[in-house]
Order: C-alpha cells, then sequence, then structure tokens
C-alpha cells in the first residue's frame, strides 16, 4: 500500500490560486525533528526552474539537502502524485 501524504488546506489553497506545476518534497533526513515534513516547489516554463530538480533547492535561508522529491501536487484532487 503507498504512503499516504497530506497537503494542508492552507498549503493547497495556495498552490491553486498561484495555479501552475507543482513538486512535492518530503524531510528523509531520518534524525532530524521534521522528518516527513513536506514542502512545495512551482515549476515549469516561465518558473526559476523548468524541470523538478530531485533535491528542493537551497535558498538564501535554508538548506533543503533533506528535503527529497516524492511527486507532484494534483491540484484537482489534492493528492501528491508519485514519481514513477
Amino acid at each position: 500500500m503507498p504512503l499516504q501524504r497530506t497537503i494542508g488546506p492552507e498549503a493547497l489553497n495556495q498552490m491553486r490560486e498561484r495555479g501552475g506545476e507543482w513538486a512535492a518534497y518530503e524531510n528523509h533526513d531520518l534524525g532530524h525533528a521534521e522528518l516527513g515534513h513536506l514542502q512545495f516547489l512551482k515549476f515549469g516554463p516561465g518558473c526559476t526552474f523548468e524541470k523538478v530538480p530531485e533535491r528542493m533547492p537551497d535558498t538564501q535561508t535554508h538548506i533543503n539537502w533533506r528535503y527529497v522529491l516524492v511527486g507532484t501536487v494534483n491540484l484537482e484532487t489534492g493528492e501528491i502524485e508519485e514519481c514513477r
């Protein structure tokens, strides 16, 4: 049975308002307090990333090596569709 990942309603509403395509990243650091936490990145034409990176890119304020790509967000159903 596939792992069930839940997107919070506020995050999902923000992604729906902004539209486009969204990648879902999950914290896979077994020693980290936020293991399993999700982050999202908009990608596609006109975005900073046209193709989905395998790991969540670093920002000026966060080093994101622990966040690994787990799928893309289906904005209609609110589910994460796993990468194959």
